[in-house]
This record gives C-alpha cells, sequence and structure tokens, in this order.
C-alpha cells in the first residue's frame, strides 16, 4: 500500500511539473504559439518503473480569453535555468531545488525593495529602462499581514491616473502653508485659571458656546446731512486753528508773549527743600553733594537711631473736619405736614381740656362770633341786640389783634434774621473752598461795578477784579451757595451791554474814564466762565477793584497773591473757544 501511494504522490508531482514547464514555455513564445522545433521543449514525464501505477494524463485547459498580441519592444521573460535552451531537467522536469531559489529571490527582492528585472504591463513584461535604478518604495502593509493598495496610493507607491481635469485642478490649486500648531504651555493654563494672578477669570462662569451663525445686520442707511455736519465741524475746527495762529502771531508781534500752561500742573507749589529734615542729622555739611567724600562716623548714630518709631500725624478725613453730618429732618409733602399740624393741636387742646376738668386751669370764655351769636347767647341776644352784636364784634377784634402779636414776637428783628443768614454762608464755607474766575469785555461801568461788590460782599466773598483795556476779569472765593448764586448774578441776571450814562457827578469821581474803556460801540460786550472748582486755601482775605493800563502790571499784582495763572488762563482763551465750553462749565 505505501508503494502504491508513493507512487501516485511521484505522479502528480510529475504531472504539476509538467503544466509549470509547458506554461513557461507558452509565456516565453511571442503570441502565445507553441515553440519551435529549435527551441526547448519541456521534459517528457517518464512514469517510474519500479511499480506498475494507474498513468495520470493532463490535459491543459483551453483558454477562452487570449491576451492581445504583444508589441514588438516587449522583452520575454527569461526562462528559469531548468528551462533554458541546453539545461537539462533533472528528475525528468523542472528541478525542484531551483524553483526554490528562485521563489526566495522573489521574496527576498520584495523584502528589501530591490526593483525586478522585468515589470509587468497590460502587453507583457517591460524591460528596465538603461540608466542608474531606483529602489522600490517598501510595500505598506496592515494589521493582517495583507498588501495595504489605499496606503500604497496615498504614499504614491501606486501611480495614480492622470486625467485632463485632475491635471487642470492640479495647476489651479494653490500652494497649502504648513499650519503651524498652537502650542499651549501647561503652565500658561494654570496661570490663566489662577484668579490670583488673572484678575478676569471667574471660575463662576461656565463657557458657553459661540453661536453656529451670526445674526444678519439690518440695514443701515446714511441719515440726511450726516457729512454735511462732519464736514462743518471740520471747516468750523480749522478757522478755530486759524484764528488761533492769527492771534499767537499778533501778540508775538506786540511782544506779549506769553508761552506758559495753563494747566492744573502751572500751580504754584513750594521748592523742594535742600536738605530733608530726616537727612539733616546726617549730613555734617548738611548738603547732599559731599555725602560720599565725608563719611558718616558710626559712633553719632547711637544718638540718632533708637528704638523709638517716629509716626507720622495723624490726619482727619476731609469727612470727618467738620465734626459730624448734620441730621436733615425728613422732607415732607404739604399735606403730611397740614395732617402733623392736626394731630399736633388736637393733642394739645384735649391736654388743655383735661387740665379745666380738673380745676388747673379756669374754663375759657364763649368764643362768640356772628355767625353763633344766636347759637350760643340765645334770649340774651333777643334783648339788646345792638349792644351784643357791638360786643361781639369787639370781642372778635381783640382775638384778631392777640394773634398778630403772637406772629410777630415769633418774628425775628432785622439784625438777628441778618445774623441767621450769615452764620448760614459762614457754615456753608466750611464745607469747601470754591473759586470761579470770569472773564468780561468791559466792567468799567458804575452799575455793572456796583452789583459786582454789592453782591460778593452779601454772599461773603472774597477776590479780587482785575480791570484792563484788553480784558477784565473777576476772581471770586467762598462757599458752595454764595458761589451758586454768583454765578446766576454774573451770566444770567447782569445785562452787560446796558451801559446808561451816569446821572451824577462826572467819571472822575469814581476813580475811571469810562471812555477809555467802552470801545467803539460796535463789540458785544459779554461775560464768560472760565473756571471753576475747589482750592485748599483761599489767596484773598477780602474782595477789592483794581485797575491797570498794561498786563504785565495786572499779571504782576496777582503774582503776589499766588495765582497769576487765573490771569494766563482768560488771557489766552478767545471767545469762541469759551461761548463752546460754557454750557459744560456752567453744568459742572
Amino acid at each position: 500500500m505505501s508503494d502504491q501511494k508513493d507512487a501516485s504522490v511521484a505522479a502528480i508531482i510529475a504531472a504539476k511539473r509538467a503544466e509549470i514547464a509547458a506554461k513557461l514555455a507558452r509565456f516565453q513564445q511571442p503570441n502565445g504559439q507553441p515553440s519551435s522545433p529549435g527551441t526547448a521543449t519541456p521534459a517528457t514525464v517518464h512514469r517510474p518503473p519500479t511499480t506498475p501505477a494507474r498513468t495520470t494524463t493532463y490535459q491543459e485547459p483551453v483558454n477562452k480569453y487570449k491576451a492581445p498580441a504583444r508589441s514588438s519592444n516587449v522583452t520575454p521573460l527569461p526562462l528559469p535555468p531548468s528551462a533554458r535552451p541546453g539545461a537539462q531537467a533533472t528528475g525528468g522536469g523542472l528541478n525542484l531545488l531551483e524553483m526554490q531559489r528562485m521563489i526566495a529571490e522573489a521574496k527576498e527582492r520584495l523584502a528589501t525593495g530591490t526593483p525586478t528585472l522585468h515589470r509587468a504591463t497590460a502587453t507583457g513584461f517591460r524591460a528596465p529602462e538603461s540608466g542608474a535604478t531606483k529602489a522600490a518604495p517598501q510595500i505598506a502593509l496592515d494589521e493582517s499581514g495583507n498588501i495595504d493598495l489605499k496606503a500604497m496610493l496615498d504614499k504614491g507607491i501606486i501611480p495614480k491616473r492622470e486625467t485632463a481635469i485632475s491635471k487642470v485642478s492640479q495647476r489651479q490649486a494653490p500652494a497649502k502653508k504648513e499650519a503651524k500648531a498652537l502650542k499651549i504651555e501647561p503652565h500658561a493654563v494654570e496661570d490663566f485659571k489662577d484668579t490670583t494672578k488673572n484678575p478676569y477669570f471667574d471660575p463662576s462662569l461656565n463657557a458657553k458656546a459661540a453661536p453656529s451663525m451670526r445674526r444678519s445686520r439690518p440695514l443701515k442707511f446714511v441719515q440726511p446731512g450726516k457729512y454735511i455736519q462732519q464736514a462743518n465741524q471740520e471747516r468750523a475746527k480749522a478757522q478755530l486753528e486759524k484764528l488761533k495762529q492769527i492771534t499767537a502771531e499778533s501778540v508775538k508781534k506786540a511782544g506779549m508773549e506769553t508761552e506758559m500752561d495753563i494747566s492744573d500742573k502751572a500751580i504754584k507749589k513750594d521748592p523742594p527743600p535742600a536738605v530733608e529734615w530726616w537727612d539733616a542729622p546726617l549730613l555734617p555739611n548738611k548738603t547732599y553733594s559731599q555725602l560720599d567724600d565725608a563719611p558718616v562716623n558710626p559712633d553719632n548714630l547711637s544718638s540718632l537711631v533708637t528704638l523709638y518709631v517716629h509716626h507720622p500725624i495723624p490726619i482727619r478725613p476731609p469727612s470727618e473736619q467738620n465734626g459730624p453730618p448734620v441730621l436733615r429732618s425728613l422732607m415732607l409733602t404739604k399735606k403730611e405736614r397740614k395732617k402733623l399740624r392736626r394731630q399736633r393741636r388736637q393733642e394739645a387742646q384735649k391736654e388743655k381740656q383735661d387740665k379745666i376738668r380738673l380745676g388747673l386751669l379756669p374754663p375759657d370764655p364763649p368764643k362768640v362770633k356772628i355767625s353763633n351769636l344766636m347759637r350760643v347767647l340765645g334770649d340774651e341776644a333777643i334783648q339788646d341786640p345792638t349792644k351784643i352784636e357791638a360786643k361781639v364784634r369787639k370781642e372778635m377784634e381783640m382775638r384778631q389783634k392777640k394773634h398778630e402779636m403772637a406772629n410777630e414776637q415769633r418774628k425775628l428783628t432785622p439784625e438777628e434774621r441778618r445774623a441767621k443768614i450769615l452764620n448760614k454762608l459762614k457754615e456753608n464755607q466750611k464745607i469747601s473752598n470754591e473759586v470761579a474766575v470770569f472773564k468780561i469785555n468791559n466792567c468799567s461801568h458804575p452799575k455793572h461795578r456796583f452789583k459786582i461788590e454789592t453782591n460778593a460782599q452779601q454772599h461773603q466773598l472774597s477776590g479780587m477784579v482785575i480791570v484792563n483795556p484788553r480784558c477784565s476779569i473777576v476772581i471770586v472765593e467762598g462757599g458752595p451757595k454764595g458761589i451758586k448764586a454768583y454765578k446766576k448774578l454774573m451770566l444770567r441776571r447782569i445785562d452787560w451791554n446796558d451801559m446808561p450814562p451816569p446821572k451824577h457827578g462826572s467819571t472822575e469821581d469814581s476813580g475811571m474814564d469810562l471812555d477809555m474803556y467802552r470801545g467803539n460801540g460796535q463789540e458785544e460786550n459779554r461775560c464768560f466762565l472760565v473756571w471753576e472748582g475747589q482750592v485748599k486755601n483761599k489767596a484773598f482775605r477780602k474782595f477789592t477793584w483794581r485797575t491797570f493800563a498794561s498786563e504785565k502790571m495786572a499779571r504782576d499784582e496777582l503774582s503776589k497773591w499766588h495765582v497769576e495763572h487765573y490771569w494766563d488762563a482768560a488771557a489766552l482763551a478767545n471767545d469762541e473757544e469759551l461761548a463752546a465750553k460754557q454750557h459744560r462749565l456752567v453744568n459742572l
């Protein structure tokens, strides 16, 4: 049995060898024709002579789909050594060792990526072109070990089919820029979530997703006259700059140029001392220049540096300087005040009635009037009505006089009333020191001077009036209430263009020449508020009036009181600028 089995296996192997040899011979011949007599034919398969076995014949299957005719430039695949002409088959067919060697070489080429000598095409096997051979790319394999065609297509190992459309899109496609990945450092995230380092981070708020689409904005049409208004503003601004330039040039020609800062920084302050008081004991020459040249003796520091701590002088806050705040009574409406008065009078009347019942007070006489005459007196009024009527009318007059006398007694005298008003103004001045600076074209008229001086005295204001041919300024200092009333006087109540001729005497009695300051009569006389604010201390003790012929004299007079910056602010500001800022300054 074993001999028969070996014989059948050998026969099958021999048949397979013959089949492979026939295929190789067919590939070698062009157009798949059988080999010519001059070519080598596969070796004949011999049966083993040892044991008689059943012969197995193999018939090659007919190929219905023949390959198309190969072109002339296709090189035939070289045959293995066993199938080449002149090669002898060993063991009656293709040498098994040669086939194993060829398979091993093919596997090695696939593993190392070495290209084969012949490349298969749609029309046959094409020989490689002459020249240096390029190393074949690595074959991509998937997880299961099979060839991954998609990966090879993506890497470019398998060439893509080029079409006209793909070439056009490839030509039009812009070059892609390499996007740099945003690198977020871990310590930056920690600092962002740390509330001590990031005061804008609120951990209680959760981030919400951004809306998927941006809301469409409605159409906004340009309002008529918008660009016309902008153009007018630009023209006005250009005109204002031109006026400033013209004014500066005229000032330069007149030799009265004053290039000074008129802001809050220009307020005069005390210069710093040459040596601070805490450094004076440590400096032998009382100067900082010789500090390095004259070293300090450590023995002298024992008396200067002690264990005591120097505490600064405590300064009371502004809210506590004037004592506790005054508690004002609740403001009631007229109806509520009447109700409280009625309740208070009812309680007083009830208390009086209780005392009369207890005998502590005598009963009041009947309050007889013409309207209740018959009801109160009765028969007595009938006996002598004329006498009773005269008596009732006299009592009515007595009650009216008594009421009026009580009211007069409660009234304040004129002296007490003035003292009350002055006390209120003085208490109001303790709140803050307000300052207001006014600029007037001409305030030399006696009528205007009387109103300016009288109202300043009545409101307990201090300051100074400077009269100059160029302009006049009025500086007033006082409490908020007095400054508010004085602003109404200067900006609303006084008609500055009303300058009638004096009725009594001449202008020489008043010490001023009206013709000098009246001008040609065409310029409008106006008053502007230049500046208003608060100061720490008052500069003037009383309200005075000064007249100067030059600007330098006026400025020197104000420099004595350290308020020359008021004159600079009023002189450098023109009427157009002040008129534009009046609404903002007055409503502060």
